[in-house]
């Protein structure tokens, strides 16, 4: 009988194996990436998203984004959710570039550190595109991942 218990327990971690595969891939399908095409981890594609956002001056998106409890620290001090919102909202980005992507999972929560080269414009201000060190940290809430802290760890006077 015990023997007959333990196939029962190897079919049955079989079958959520299966289904945890088949939801993996439907995942993947989802997110609208190409045949072949290497899957960026969920922590890139997450950052990818709030810049992408911050570009095109997506406000619904950024809103979205950014968790009640949001806070960044930039050269210029830290920003509530509202502070930031208006900040991405004053940026004019033309084109910037993310590399050297790590990122680690802990439960619901996801930090991301990466570098940044950013040609953009603040205050009338043209910034140069010095690569930067840059965090985000995600929580997966109600509403699905959403960014609850951001650190711009460009130096100040390195523009």
């Amino acid at each position: 009988m015990l023997h007959g218990a333990r196939a029962a327990g190897r079919l049955g971690s079989l079958r959520i194996g299966a289904v945890l595969a088949v939801t993996l891939v439907v995942a993947i399908g989802a997110g609208g990436w190409a045949a072949g095409e290497e899957v960026p981890p969920l922590g890139e594609q997450l950052v990818r998203q709030f810049w992408e956002a911050i570009r095109t001056l997506d406000a619904d998106a950024l809103e979205a984004i950014l968790a009640p409890g949001f806070q960044s620290i930039h050269q210029d001090g830290p920003r509530d959710r509202d502070g930031e919102l208006a900040l991405c909202a004053a940026l004019d980005i033309s084109e910037y570039t993310l590399t050297d992507f790590v990122t680690t999972r802990q439960g619901a929560t996801i930090v991301v550190t990466f570098l940044a080269s950013v040609e953009e414009t603040l205050g009338g201000v043209r910034t140069t595109t010095v690569p930067a060190r840059r965090m985000a940290v995600f929580l997966m809430t109600e509403s699905g991942w959403q960014m609850v802290a951001y650190a711009n760890l460009k130096a100040p006077g390195s523009d």
